[in-house]
């Protein structure tokens, strides 16, 4: 096997993972979603911290807390992604998987938006009509349903704003999450110790079960962002880009099928219109990358 089909195994993992997250954190509803997190927090720095151990690269790791300028991204970063965590935790163990996937599938189409608006990025008239289309959905959604998308439109805004920061970071993946992780797990511990040793916390933990579906938070967070790390820079972005699809379906799909959530008309509507944006909005990022893939082959 190659390392480029070991790339793309990599990454069709990772995505395969990151959709099927909402099944594993499903099996801690019994848990406060905020105690959930604390954990999450915790294992993910304890087990990226490991992973760079064991790779060489804690160096890495030590030398990005002295780096000031590095800093001054990653701390908001940590904010951002402990938002990130919570939101999605939350809605999943309160049975919205469905609307976190609605969300998800509208990343894309965000990020694209935040890189006009503070990268200055330009964009091409079928990426900025998936722009409307996929917010005419949200507005029909909203009218039909009553009630304003509120959970889909925060997950899809809240990945995007922690990737914007990244972007400006310009930092290692592995690394970042590992000190974002270990920056917030001061914070962790101690909300863990102080609101949540009873009910819903420490309390509700029966056996050793629960402890271990508990520290695997840590793996199953950090697995993922390892495995895409590794795909990455082996595969065109066009094609991380499409299959990123991947785990908003597989979400989807397990919402439905296994979690019994149910689908209306107004999820419906907002599905149809998302699918035909991001349609959309894959062809004309394909028709602008096209120029650019062919100028770089006759350099």
């Amino acid at each position: 096997m190659s390392r480029r089909q070991k790339s793309f195994a990599a990454l069709l993992l990772c995505y395969f993972i990151w959709g099927m997250q909402p099944l594993y954190w499903d099996l801690l509803s019994g848990f406060n979603a905020m105690f959930v997190l604390c954990c999450r927090i915790i294992m993910s720095a304890l087990f990226t911290v490991i992973f760079l151990l064991c790779s060489g690269r804690i160096k890495e790791y030590i030398s990005a807390f002295k780096n000031r300028g590095l800093m001054r991204y990653l701390v908001p970063a940590a904010v951002f992604l402990c938002a990130d965590w919570g939101l999605f935790n939350w809605a999943v163990m309160s049975g919205h998987v469905i609307d976190t996937a609605l969300g998800y599938y509208l990343n894309p189409i965000v990020i694209f938006v935040i890189g006009l608006v503070f990268f200055r990025e330009k964009g091409s008239a079928l990426e900025y009509a998936a722009v409307g289309i996929a917010t005419l959905g949200v507005i029909i959604s909203t009218v039909q349903n009553g009630s304003f998308p509120l959970i889909s439109v925060l997950c899809a805004m809240s990945w995007p704003i922690y990737a914007s920061t990244k972007k400006a970071a310009n930092a290692d993946p592995i690394v970042s999450v590992a000190v974002e992780s270990t920056l917030m797990s001061p914070f962790a511990v101690a909300a863990v110790l102080i609101f949540f040793r009873e009910g819903g916390g420490l309390g509700a933990v029966s056996g050793i079960g629960d402890v271990l579906l508990l520290a695997v938070s840590g793996l199953v967070t950090a697995t993922p962002m390892i495995l895409y790390t590794y795909a990455v820079d082996d595969l065109p972005f066009k094609v991380v880009g499409i299959m990123q699809y991947l785990s908003s379906t597989i979400s989807f799909a397990c919402g439905v099928l296994f979690l019994n959530e149910e689908i209306t008309t107004a999820k419906l509507i907002m599905f149809g219109f998302i699918v035909a944006g991001l349609i959309v909005f894959t062809i004309g990022s394909f028709r602008r990358q096209a120029p650019v893939a062919a100028r770089e082959k006759t350099q």
